[in-house]
């Protein structure tokens, strides 16, 4: 008994001890810790002030015989002083340095425009800072592949566009979106051309930061949006219906028409079917009255859909096909695109509301009431 008093006494002592070991490792490791970020914080002041100072200087004249890399020699000039500086640390001090060095020129990248941005710039390339964050879009860590991207937007570093093109194709949805980013900053509209290119099965998270991208530019985006119908990702394509159908620019009708009448993926037939009722032109009609008879649910559902979007008085003896012989979701959409067809359709509607059929005179009902007709009354 008394043995076991003792061991459980020596095993109780013996967390104790390692508890107090642990606490103690932990706040030696916080102490560092902050020690080091405020260290890094007191770089990154005294850096941001000798930034400052070299990113506004004013510049003398150049002589009007001067080379075109008289501006750059300038840059050098005034850059020397932070080279010597650096390049006389050891290497664990400099890369530390660097960095605060990075992030104050980052900081101010936001903010300069002009001359000013230009200088700026000269001077990551001249540092090698350009090199670094580029070589950081390989790194193992998805986090600093993220922040790579998105840092080399900022910087207008155009060395960078092969390299981030080459991202848009990372496993990490966060990387992706972030060299889409730059690549728009970097390149304009005319990078949407790469980025729907290179890009591969986007998520819907993805689309909604590419939609947004997209939408920046609008019609200037519709030839490039155009060209990647020809892509041979599902995801690609559908989002690019999605996007001519949002802006709405009818020059992309006969593309969807042909995509709409051919494609062999019908799921991509039905998107190109709803953009085309979207957009509402009228070289669309005859197809979508001729696929209200088409054998695929869905793409016929789709069509009828459409239709009823545009209102199309054409389409009245199909629908009627379709409200009678359809099941009952395509009955009531029919019966709405009817409706929406004006004079004509409502009194064809209210010719059904007195069939013998209980669903074909309910559905009539139903869809009169929506159109705030009173079934009574018609």
């Amino acid at each position: 008994m008394s043995f076991q008093i003792f061991l459980i006494l020596a095993l109780a002592a013996t967390a104790t001890f390692f508890v107090i070991v642990i606490s103690i490792g932990l706040v030696v490791h916080k102490a560092l810790h902050s020690k080091k970020t405020q260290r890094q914080q007191n770089l990154y002041t005294e850096y941001s002030q000798q930034v400052a100072e070299v990113i506004l200087q004013d510049l003398p004249v150049l002589p009007e015989d001067s080379t075109a890399s008289g501006v750059f020699d300038q840059y050098e000039i005034l850059l020397a002083p932070l080279k010597d500086k650096l390049e006389k640390m050891s290497k664990g001090k400099r890369s530390l340095n660097r960095k605060a060095v990075k992030l104050a020129l980052i900081d101010f990248a936001k903010d300069v425009a002009g001359e000013t941005s230009d200088r700026l710039v000269y001077f990551c390339y001249s540092l090698g800072l350009v090199d670094d964050e580029i070589k950081l879009l390989e790194s193992k860590n998805w986090w600093d592949r993220a922040q790579a991207a998105h840092d080399l937007g900022v910087l207008k570093a155009r060395r960078a566009v092969t390299p981030l093109a080459k991202t848009l194709e990372d496993e990490n949805p966060d990387v992706r979106i972030q060299a889409m980013q730059s690549l728009v900053i970097l390149g304009g509209v005319h990078s949407l051309q790469t980025i729907l290119v290179k890009s591969r099965n986007i998520s819907q998270w993805t689309a909604i930061e590419l939609s947004i991208i997209v939408m920046r530019f609008k019609e200037e985006a519709v030839p490039f949006l155009i060209d990647g119908l020809k892509s041979s990702d599902q995801s690609i394509v559908l989002f690019c219906i999605e996007m001519l159908a949002e802006i709405g620019f009818v020059s992309a009708v006969e593309s969807l028409r042909t995509m709409a009448r051919d494609y062999p993926n019908v799921v991509i037939r039905a998107k190109a079917v709803e953009a085309l009722g979207r957009l509402g032109d009228q070289r669309a009609e005859g197809l979508l009255v001729e696929l209200l008879a088409n054998p695929f649910p869905n793409l016929r559902y789709k069509a009828i859909e459409a239709v009823g979007r545009i209102g199309l008085r054409s389409a009245l003896s199909p629908l009627e096909e379709r409200l009678r012989a359809g099941p009952l979701h395509e009955k009531i959409l029919a019966a709405r695109s009817i409706a929406a067809a004006g004079p004509e359709g409502i009194s064809l509607l209210t010719s059904i509301k007195n069939a013998e059929n209980d669903v074909l005179r309910g559905v009539a009902h139903q869809v009169l009431e929506e159109f705030h007709i009173d079934p009574s009354l018609a």
